[in-house]
């Protein structure tokens, strides 16, 4: 079955995954895509059966990164390596082999960029996601023949390229601030460039190749920070919280955990170690008695799901403006590194 012309925007490397299965010669593999690419298992599936006779098995589990990997569940339903897609490598040790297909798109940024070059500063900072980080350099190099100063900050953190952010890790876009007046953000969605306007207090203008569409965060930004500190407040008072501890190899920092129970317990507050592996209001619905919840576990989490909650849920930064011990001011998203 092969995808449909109209479905063949992204690629999914479906050669290059039969080569290192005939190679390597697995007869059982597994798939695993999140959630925005989801719609196209059936068919790579499909397609990779077609090219190989491998069996293939598809996780249906939620995925909110590479930090969260299926090669344990997949192993344990006996399949031999696990292919990972839209997503860069980020965990050196998993259960069995981890192939990642970054699912690079082929979107021409340079016609939307040529309409929208008086949005810029001249001091221009360029940041994207994995999935469109191969057409930076031909963007510097675009933006730089008119006149602009550019910026690509290298890899660091949890990034693999330079100019790479992710929803947990601003560090390359951080690292080149001071040299930069604004930023541009190429690709799609608001959730990775209003990390970095939070991140570095800088403006960014989104640059959305998938929809045409060109936007500023700063009114975005403002929203939020509106929103976080409804949440900030309403914690203010509490006198019960449920530290959650994310059980996901890529999301696990107990050190981080132990250290916010003993400070709220140093205060005079209840805290208990909550661990799970999905952090959902479902899951954490039973704890009627708790007054907060302060999550370790994936940032994202906490910023995009927040309103789903029936309680205020804090990153650790947050937990701290509502105690006290940090201002306002200094705000900062959660990152881990």
């Amino acid at each position: 079955m092969l995808i449909p012309a109209q479905r063949t925007m992204y690629d999914f490397e479906v050669e290059r995954i039969a080569d290192i299965i005939r190679t390597k010669r697995y007869s059982r593999v597994s798939l695993q895509f999140p959630e925005g690419l989801r719609d196209y298992a059936a068919e790579v599936a499909s397609q990779i059966e077609a090219l190989t006779g491998a069996e293939v098995l598809i996780s249906a589990n939620p995925c909110y990164g590479a930090c969260d990997l299926a090669d344990e569940s997949a192993a344990e339903l006996g399949a031999e390596a696990l292919f990972h897609f839209g997503h860069a490598q980020l965990l050196a040790k998993t259960r069995i082999p981890v192939h990642y297909v970054e699912v690079r798109l082929p979107h021409d940024p340079l016609p939307l960029l040529e309409e929208h070059l008086d949005r810029l500063c001249r001091r221009v900072g360029l940041i994207t996601t994995v999935q469109h980080v191969h057409i930076l350099e031909k963007v510097k190099n675009f933006l730089e023949a008119r006149g602009f100063e550019v910026q690509v900050g290298e890899a660091r953190g949890r990034a693999r390229y330079p100019g790479q952010v992710l929803g947990c890790s601003f560090a390359c876009a951080k690292s080149i601030a001071s040299e930069v007046d604004c930023f541009a953000y190429i690709g799609s969605g608001d959730f990775h460039p209003l990390g970095v306007a939070l991140a570095t207090a800088k403006p960014v203008v989104v640059f959305d190749i998938l929809h045409g569409q060109v936007r500023n965060m700063e009114e975005k930004k403002e929203r939020f920070l509106r929103q976080r500190f409804a949440a900030i407040a309403k914690t203010r008072e509490a006198k019960r919280f449920g530290v959650i501890m994310g059980e996901k190899r890529g999301q696990r920092r107990p050190v981080l955990a132990r250290r916010i129970r003993q400070m709220l317990r140093n205060l005079g507050r209840e805290a208990y170690l909550i661990h799970l592996t999905e952090i959902t209001p479902e899951n954490l619905i039973h704890f009627r008695h708790l007054d907060a919840f302060v999550n370790t576990a994936c940032p994202r989490v906490t910023i995009e799901d927040a309103p789903r909650f029936p309680k205020p849920m804090l990153t650790p930064q947050e937990l701290e403006i509502a105690l006290g011990l940090r201002s306002w001011e200094a705000y900062e998203m959660d990152e881990m590194e």
